[in-house]
C-alpha cells in the first residue's frame, strides 16, 4: 500500500509590454493532492514451463485545485470585472483485476491475459464571479464511470538463441491527466489563452504488433512493424475565444477527436562497440489519418459574431517520425557519464503542424562510500534548443513559439542500505496508463 501526498503553492505574475501594462496581474494556484494504491499480486509457478499471475489493485485519487486572481476578465456571461475564483475537486478511483497465463513449448511460447477494471470519476468546478455588484456562484459538475476489459496476447517463436519472433496484441487506456482536465486557465498571453477540459474522456487503443529481435555479438537489433486503432483519441484543439472574437483570441486546450489508425515500423537497438562505451537508441516512423471537428470563422475578424463560428470535420493524413540514443561512457569503474539526444521531426494534426524538436541531456554517476553511495549530476536541454514551435491553419493563420524553463541541473545523491535481497518481493511493475500529453502542450 503506498499512500501520497503532495501540497503547492503557485504565484504567478503576469507582465504585458506598454501600452499595456494596465492588465498586469498576479495569478494564485493551491493544490492539494492525494493518492492512495493498495494491491495485491499472486505469482504461481506451476511448472517450468507455466506460469500463473492474479491480482488485485485499487488506484484512489483526488485533487483540489484553488485559484484567485488580481486581474480582469470578461467571463462566460459577458460580464467584465474581476477574474472569477475558482475550486477544481477532481476524484478518480479505479478498481482492476488481473490474471495472465503463460506457457512455453520448446521453441514456441505464449502469453494470454486480461485486466478487468471499474473506474469512477467525478468532477467539479465551483465559480464565484460578481454580476451586478452580487456575488454569485456556479457549479459545473460532471462525472464518468466507465467498466472496461484490457484482453493483451503474446507468442513467440525462438529458432535459436540468437533468433526470436513476436506477434502481440493489447488493449490499452490512455486516461486524461490532471492538467488537462482542470479548467483553470494554465496561462494566458495577449492571443492565447490554455486551459483544461474537465470531460475530456480516456482513449482507447488496439494494437497489434510484428517484431524480430537479432542477437549479435555485442548487442541486439529489434525491427518491428505495427498498426494502431485509437478511439476517442486526446489531443490538443484550438478553439475561438467567444469573449473576443474580433481581437483573433483563441483557447487552447484538450479535446477529443474521432476513431484514428496509424501504422509504422520501429527499430532499436542494444550495443557495446568497446568496453567503456555501450548506446540504446530507438527510431520510429508512422503514418496517422485523423478525424475530428475544427473551428472557424466564415468571416472578417473585425465584422466577426458568435453566428460566424464554424465547426466542420476535418480528416488529416500525417507522416510523422522520432528518434532516441542513450550513450553510457565509462571512464573509470566508479565513473561513469551519459548522452541522451533526442529528436522529433515534423507533425501535424487537424489544427496546427508542429515544427521539428530537438535537445540533448548530459549527466555524470560517481560511485561512493564503497559502492552503496551515488552522486549524479545532470544538465538537461545543453543547447537551449527545446522549443515547441507551431504553424496552425484553424480557427486562424497563425506563428507561435512557446519556451519554458528546459535548461536545467540537477544534484542527487542515493544511498543504499542492506543488501537488496527482498526486493524480489516489490509490487508489479504496472505501466502508466496516463496520456503523456500531461498539463502542457510539450
Amino acid at each position: 500500500m503506498d499512500h501520497n501526498i503532495f501540497d503547492s503553492d503557485n504565484p504567478v505574475s503576469f507582465s504585458y509590454p506598454s501600452p499595456n501594462d494596465s492588465k498586469n496581474h498576479d495569478d494564485k494556484n493551491q493544490t492539494d493532492r492525494k493518492r492512495t494504491t493498495v494491491n495485491l499480486d499472486y505469482v504461481n509457478p506451476l511448472t517450468e514451463e507455466t506460469k500463473l499471475e492474479v491480482g488485485a489493485e485499487a488506484r484512489l485519487f483526488n485533487t483540489l485545485i484553488l485559484f484567485s486572481s488580481t486581474g480582469e476578465s470578461i467571463d462566460s456571461r459577458g460580464n467584465f470585472g474581476p477574474a472569477p475564483d475558482t475550486a477544481f475537486d477532481y476524484t478518480r478511483d479505479i478498481y482492476s483485476l488481473y490474471a495472465t497465463y503463460g506457457k512455453k513449448l520448446d521453441k514456441w511460447s505464449y502469453q494470454v491475459g486480461v485486466r478487468a477494471e471499474n473506474v469512477e470519476v467525478t468532477a467539479q468546478a465551483k465559480e464565484t464571479y460578481t454580476e451586478n455588484t452580487t456575488k454569485r456562484t456556479s457549479l459545473n459538475p460532471f462525472s464518468n464511470s466507465y467498466t472496461e476489459l484490457y484482453p493483451s496476447f503474446y507468442l513467440t517463436y525462438s529458432p535459436s538463441e540468437k533468433k526470436s519472433y513476436q506477434f502481440s496484441y493489447s488493449r490499452r487506456i490512455d486516461r486524461p491527466g490532471i492538467g488537462q482536465v482542470n479548467p483553470i486557465k494554465e496561462w494566458s498571453t495577449p492571443l492565447v489563452s490554455s486551459y483544461g477540459n474537465q470531460k475530456l474522456l480516456p482513449q482507447f487503443t488496439n494494437s497489434f504488433e510484428i517484431n524480430h529481435t537479432r542477437r549479435v555479438k555485442k548487442g541486439s537489433i529489434t525491427v518491428g512493424v505495427f498498426y494502431r486503432a485509437i478511439s476517442n483519441e486526446i489531443n490538443r484543439a484550438l478553439y475561438v475565444d467567444e469573449s473576443d472574437i474580433q481581437s483573433g483570441k483563441v483557447i487552447l486546450t484538450h479535446d477529443n477527436f474521432d476513431n484514428t489508425s496509424a501504422y509504422g515500423m520501429e527499430l532499436s537497438s542494444n550495443y557495446k562497440p568497446t568496453k567503456w562505451w555501450s548506446f540504446n537508441t530507438s527510431f520510429d516512423l508512422f503514418s496517422q489519418r485523423q478525424k475530428g471537428i475544427a473551428e472557424y470563422l466564415n468571416a472578417p475578424l473585425k465584422d466577426a459574431t458568435k453566428e460566424n463560428i464554424v465547426r466542420d470535420v476535418n480528416v488529416v493524413d500525417n507522416v510523422a517520425w522520432n528518434f532516441r540514443m542513450y550513450n553510457s561512457l565509462s571512464a573509470s569503474k566508479k565513473l561513469t557519464f551519459t548522452v541522451f539526444m533526442f529528436y522529433r521531426g515534423k507533425n501535424k494534426n487537424l489544427q496546427f503542424d508542429m515544427l521539428p524538436m530537438y535537445f540533448m541531456n548530459l549527466g555524470a554517476r560517481l560511485n561512493v562510500l564503497k559502492g552503496k553511495g551515488t552522486v549524479n549530476v545532470g544538465l538537461n536541454d545543453v543547447f537551449d534548443t527545446m522549443r515547441f514551435r507551431f504553424n496552425a491553419r484553424k480557427p486562424f493563420p497563425t506563428k507561435g513559439e512557446f519556451n519554458w524553463e528546459s535548461r536545467t541541473v540537477q544534484l542527487g545523491f542515493n544511498y543504499r542500505f542492506g543488501s537488496g535481497k527482498y526486493r524480489a518481493k516489490s509490487r508489479r511493475q504496472r505501466e502508466n496508463d496516463e496520456n503523456s500529453g500531461g498539463g502542457g502542450m510539450f
